[in-house]
């Protein structure tokens, strides 16, 4: 800011028309020391309607759970791929954001409770809270991740999450509560083994193919633009996943996807007449009428960016250095990743002659 070129903004001005926190947290995120920032009316504004994001967020879960969070523990056993999902990335966030705010870094670690309470716990697991059916365990679950977060963002908002938190009926001050510990989830949770967490952690990997598939279908109908009321017979063939994600058609139908029929195989016969896409070996088929060329061109385009990232990876593999230097188990996750980008490239090609 510059008093002679009067680009300056008044603080006060800012509070009274986005509002106290959205000016701290449009300080605090995006800048870093000794690093020029960009502040203006724009961020503050994108700060203020994220600030309302929170408090919607925060409503919703406050109604769901009101009187109806009727046991203090869950049987792990009753959780989904989708409960186990949100609880590894939540004490995830816990960790880095403690461990960033330990080292000054605030705007990282606001960073990431921005990205994970905008995505990972809204526009993902609220959505799958509408559709699942142990409501249960997921009132347990969202209360005690509103708990967290309210916690974690008090530091950069302390207005609006104390006003949250008082609307929870806590009987202290949330000021003065104790931070989140990655313990305080093993007081609700009455654990399967003593190496659950592992199993979580692997467990929770299915659900990322779910979200992968679902993103998968939602890009192929906003390529093709495909009305979003218009259901679409949809069959996936999974192959080696087929077992992780054959129970999670109400997920795949259910999350904004347009499905309607929907048949999940390990392999079948491939539909001629269908908008196609393969994500991690998993194919995927929308059963519509299809413009034969414009499809043939998407296919054209996605199978070179494939064959692009598949040389780069030969590459990489072929190189001495690489393979000398870095760890055997990334070495191992590069090989992984270029046999299916192989695979994909073969099903490509396949789906191409189909269009002829």
């Amino acid at each position: 800011m510059s008093k002679s070129k009067g680009n300056g903004i008044e603080p006060l001005e800012m509070i009274g028309k986005f509002g106290t926190d959205s000016v701290r947290l449009s300080v605090l995120i995006g800048s870093s020391p000794g690093n020029d920032m960009n502040l203006g009316e724009t961020k503050i504004e994108s700060y203020r309607n994220f600030v309302n994001k929170l408090w919607n967020i925060s409503r919703f879960v406050i109604a769901k759970i009101e009187s109806n969070v009727t046991k203090e523990k869950i049987e792990e056993k009753n959780l989904t791929y989708a409960d186990k999902w949100i609880i590894n990335e939540l004490k995830k966030l816990v960790t880095e954001v403690t461990a960033d705010l330990e080292k000054y870094n605030f705007s990282l670690a606001g960073e990431k409770l921005q990205d994970f309470t905008k995505n990972d716990f809204a526009d993902w697991y609220l959505e799958v809270a509408k559709f699942e059916t142990n409501q249960t365990e997921k009132n347990i679950i969202l209360s005690k991740i509103l708990t967290d977060i309210l916690k974690l963002w008090h530091p950069f908002i302390p207005f609006v999450t104390e006003e949250i938190w008082s609307n929870l009926n806590k009987d202290k001050l949330l000021l003065i509560e104790t931070w989140p510990t990655l313990e305080s989830w093993n007081e609700i949770i009455n654990k399967d083994s003593k190496n659950a967490d592992e199993t979580n952690g692997a467990e929770s990997y299915i659900f990322m193919k779910t979200q992968a598939i679902i993103t998968a279908i939602r890009n192929l109908r906003a390529e093709n633009k495909i009305e979003p009321t218009k259901k679409l017979k949809t069959i996936i063939y999974a192959g080696t996943a087929y077992d992780l994600i054959k129970n999670e058609k109400i997920l795949i139908k259910n999350l904004r996807t347009g499905v309607g029929e929907l048949i999940i195989e390990k392999d079948g016969e491939k539909p001629k007449e269908a908008l196609y896409t393969i994500i991690d070996g998993i194919e995927i088929y929308l059963i519509n009428e299809i413009d034969k060329d414009a499809e043939q061109k998407r296919v054209l385009t996605e199978l070179e960016n494939l064959k692009k990232y598949s040389t780069n990876l030969e590459q990489r593999l072929s190189n001495k250095d690489f393979i000398a230097k870095a760890p055997a188990q990334i070495v191992e996750v590069e090989k992984e990743k270029l046999a299916k980008a192989k695979i994909s490239i073969l099903e490509m090609e396949k789906h191409l002659e189909n269009l002829k």
